[in-house]
């Protein structure tokens, strides 16, 4: 079986959305016929989620390198380092990680017989990676993978010390995509952008989009428990433009006007976000009591909870580059049978998901009114208990992670066979 080496930053036991796609790539690919050797770091974050283990394959091979972390650092010197990691690095807190652990990489090329190296951003240092060994081991076949973008994603428009950086981190960008093999990004409008940029990437790249993994709907309940209460479930982190500002500025409405008894319904946060950000939401809105914090779970339970819920929230944020991506758990909201409100670009990826899988409505983070409406029919329609989700479950199933990984075959496939 054809070794393929993934140098992912970013993996199990480390949780959080961003090892979803590399942790099912691995876990797929074996029955494609490559088998996956990773390369990641020792871990060293408090988002920790062992259950994501049980996907990876028995046998896989798994390097965990000396993080040489500037983030998550204890002590007198952990504000510091924070600050170095994630204002000074260029391009993130990972560079140190990739420059020191870079000749250890070599020598596992070596070692394993490596023909094939898959990098996956973010971080982007993991591209560093691979240009340093593409520039070392020509003869490598080397496959970039963007979960999101690098200089064109818009929440770096909302940090200075990134805008700073950005004519630097240009030219990283440039060096990356001119010398990879192949390119992949997770939305088409993503892979647009880097064609823009490097023309020359026209032919050898595409997009592979995030999806969902059946196996992990396995065992859960498909069955609300919100009693009388009318339940919002949303999932995820919330942070520069991702907030939950245009969703409850539209809610107000409803609770101003009287259309709905804040008594009556419940609004779910699942995910890595801090009680103060709730708790301040819920002192500004009159919500003390209404928005209720979970923390950070597991990744069924997670997903236990989106079944839990009437409706389902997704915000994307506004402003520009929006329309570009979508999160990854939008695979998993179409495929739990609820419906979504789509607070999101309404020309972007997200909106493109949801209108086509019709899995729930959308409307312009600018729109509050718009926002409002929804809001009022979900809620009147669950009043009335009539069932109005009729997803197009055809359209869902093309997102499965497991056609997902067989496309990346599919490529690896071919890269390998034009360097015979």
């Amino acid at each position: 079986m054809e070794k393929l080496l993934v140098i992912a930053n970013e993996f199990p036991p480390m949780g959080g959305a961003g090892v979803q796609r590399t942790t099912k790539f691995v876990k797929y690919l074996p029955e494609f016929g490559f088998e996956p050797v990773v390369v990641t770091k020792e871990h060293v974050s408090d988002l920790t989620d062992e259950s994501l283990l049980e996907d990876l394959p028995k046998d896989l091979k798994v390097f965990r390198l000396k993080p040489y972390d500037t983030v998550n650092k204890k002590g007198i010197l952990r504000l510091p380092f924070k600050f170095l990691g994630t204002r000074i690095l260029s391009p993130d807190s990972e560079f140190f990680w990739y420059y020191f652990n870079r000749k250890k990489v070599v020598d596992i090329i070596r070692e394993e017989k490596i023909r094939c190296i898959y990098t996956t951003s973010f971080p982007y240092s993991s591209h560093l990676m691979g240009l340093y060994l593409k520039r070392l081991i020509p003869e490598l076949t080397w496959i970039t993978d963007f979960r999101d973008e690098w200089t064109n994603n818009p929440y770096h428009l909302d940090s200075i010390y990134k805008r700073i950086k950005l004519k630097t981190e240009r030219g990283k960008e440039l060096l990356v995509t001119s010398a990879c093999d192949f390119l992949i990004t997770n939305t088409p409008f993503m892979l647009e952008n880097f064609i823009k940029d490097t023309p020359s990437l026209k032919g050898r790249s595409t997009f592979i989009p995030n999806g969902y993994d059946d196996d992990d709907f396995q065992g859960l309940i498909n069955k609300r428990n919100g009693g009388e209460k009318f339940v919002i479930t949303y999932t995820g982190s919330l942070y520069g433009r991702r907030n939950l500002d245009e969703f409850l500025d539209g809610l107000k409405i409803l609770l101003d006007n009287k259309k709905i008894d804040k008594n009556a319904i419940e609004i779910r946060i699942v995910g890595n976000v801090y009680d103060s950000v709730l708790n301040a939401y819920a002192e500004k809105y009159g919500l003390i009591g209404v928005i209720k914090s979970y923390g950070y779970l597991p990744h069924k339970e997670s997903i236990q909870m989106l079944y839990n819920s009437d409706i389902i929230l997704l915000v994307i944020g506004k402003g520009k580059g929006s329309k570009n991506f979508y999160t990854g758990k939008i695979f998993e909201y179409i495929r739990v049978d609820r419906p979504i409100l789509g607070i999101v670009p309404p020309d972007g990826a997200a909106a493109q998901v949801i209108n086509e899988t019709k899995t729930g409505k959308v409307v312009d983070p600018d729109d509050i009114q718009g926002v409002s409406s929804i809001l009022e029919y979900y809620f009147n329609n669950w009043l009335e208990d009539k069932k109005i989700h009729n997803p197009d479950w055809d359209k869902i199933r093309n997102y499965s992670r497991k056609t997902q990984t067989e496309k990346l075959a599919h490529i690896i496939n071919t890269q390998l066979s034009r360097d015979k």
